[in-house]
């Protein structure tokens, strides 16, 4: 396995941990608002707030590992019509569109923060609330470095793989 492989393995194994400790502590604050709510008829102001910030950053975290697996939203209208190796060269093709749309995405996302840490006021236990944000790039960065390493595995593959030879 080289390099940029174990990398790719070691960063996918750390968005899994941190997904899975996401959604534990969003389900254990949910159900500990439930229980509050439920028997002694309130519960903690902030846990609300932070529960949607949850969901954000889970929901990224989620795209980012869809992307990292292949198992994204793609739109396929046409490859089943197209022949094996002329189907790879579409794939290459889509994922080059995936990277410039993500280097775009990611961008816009630096631009966003920047602004909330220029103009942005305190958000939730007095962080500000850019520091809240922080997941879209991120996610965005992350998702851009899945779609290009995969562009470039299936761009290797394609010029290096050489088919054999009908017997």
């Amino acid at each position: 396995m080289s390099f940029v492989s174990r990398t790719i393995v070691t960063i996918v194994k750390i968005e899994e941990m941190v997904l899975s400790l996401l959604l534990t502590v969003m389900i254990l604050l949910a159900c500990y608002q439930i229980a509050l709510r439920w028997f002694w008829s309130g519960g903690l102001l902030w846990i609300d707030p932070l529960l949607r910030y949850l969901v954000l950053w889970s929901g990224l975290l989620g795209a980012t590992l869809a992307t990292a697996r292949n198992q994204h939203i793609a739109m396929d209208a046409v490859s089943y019509l197209l022949h094996r190796r002329m189907k790879a060269w579409l794939g290459v093709l889509t994922h080059c569109f995936c990277v410039v749309v993500s280097i775009f995405l990611f961008r816009a996302t630096i631009l966003f923060i920047k602004s909330e840490v220029e103009f942005g006021g305190s958000g939730l236990f007095g962080f500000a609330t850019w520091v809240w944000y922080l997941i879209f790039p991120i996610a965005f960065g992350l998702i851009l470095l899945h779609f290009t390493f995969d562009t470039i595995v299936r761009l290797r593959k394609l010029i290096f793989f050489k088919q054999p030879e009908k017997t």
